[in-house]
């Protein structure tokens, strides 16, 4: 009885170990596709404009080329669906992003234009950049209709504010109304900049309380996940953000992240995972 209690025992002790490990080795090794190589295009093949300003009969038709197909397309901040062709749309600029089966995205904008109406408008953009907090920003200004204009941001309500600030990075819509009750869309992406984030005054010490432990990956499991030294922390950086973000690392029994610490992994990685 002591023997079978005893290898009962060795069993579980090594399955957890085996848990362990999995833990500290799975994905470590594959490698993401690089999609500044790719020869993903988007074209638009053709388009029509509403016949009124108030009319939501407009259509975009999109198609891809290059890449890996099959393809996807959404329209500005939408889902994605397996057509490029978008209809019942309003007067305004659309993006239409198109995504391969390798994740790879590239986007193109189109207007749609009134019959009748000479309303427009246009947005300035400041990137946003910092990695804990947002500061992006955009302006719209619009021209041509009739005075004065009201701006609506989402869903919330029209105003006479047509700046925004303290946004992140993203994609946003725009409603510009003038005084007859015509209506144009401007669609804004506020674009991520670079954050500063440093490795060594704010991820380093993350990673290697956290990750660097007996047993993971402070070289027990291999040299080529060894988190100490910094050439395989770099090489392995867009798996280390999916774990971290999927709340999979650090392993079972170690003290989880805190959002903060999540944040600054993801800004350093996203800013190319930098010897700072």
């Amino acid at each position: 009885m002591k023997n079978l209690i005893t290898r009962r025992l060795s069993i579980g002790l090594t399955l957890i170990w085996g848990i362990f490990l999995s833990a500290c080795e799975s994905n470590d090794i594959e490698k993401p596709v690089d999609c500044s190589t790719s020869t993903l295009t988007i074209a638009v093949t053709s388009k029509q404009d509403v016949s009124s300003c108030t009319a939501s009969d407009g259509m975009i038709s999109t198609e891809g080329s290059g890449g890996t197909a099959p393809y996807q397309f959404k329209l500005n901040s939408g889902s994605f669906v397996s057509s490029g062709v978008f209809i019942n749309l309003g007067p305004g600029t659309y993006t239409i992003t198109i995504k391969d089966t390798d994740g790879c995205e590239k986007e193109i904008s189109e207007s749609i234009q009134a019959a009748n109406s000479t309303l427009a408008a246009t947005s300035s953009i400041a990137e946003d950049n910092q990695c804990l907090s947002d500061n992006g920003s955009f302006t719209i200004t619009a021209s041509g209709g009739t005075t004065p204009y009201m701006f609506q941001l989402g869903s919330g309500s029209f105003g006479s504010a047509s700046s925004f600030t303290a946004v992140k990075f993203g994609s946003y819509t725009v409603k510009v109304m003038d005084a007859t009750g015509c209506t144009i869309t401007v669609n804004v992406n506020v674009p991520r900049g670079d954050t500063g984030t440093s490795y060594s005054s704010q991820v380093q010490n993350i990673i290697q309380t956290s990750c660097t432990i007996s047993g993971c990956h402070n070289g027990d499991n291999g040299s080529s996940i060894n988190w100490l030294n910094f050439s395989n922390v770099q090489t392995n950086a867009s798996n280390i953000k999916l774990r971290t973000q999927a709340k999979s690392m650090p392993p079972l029994g170690q003290p989880a992240l805190t959002q903060n610490q999540i944040d600054l992994i993801g800004c350093w990685v996203d800013d190319g995972a930098k010897s700072n």
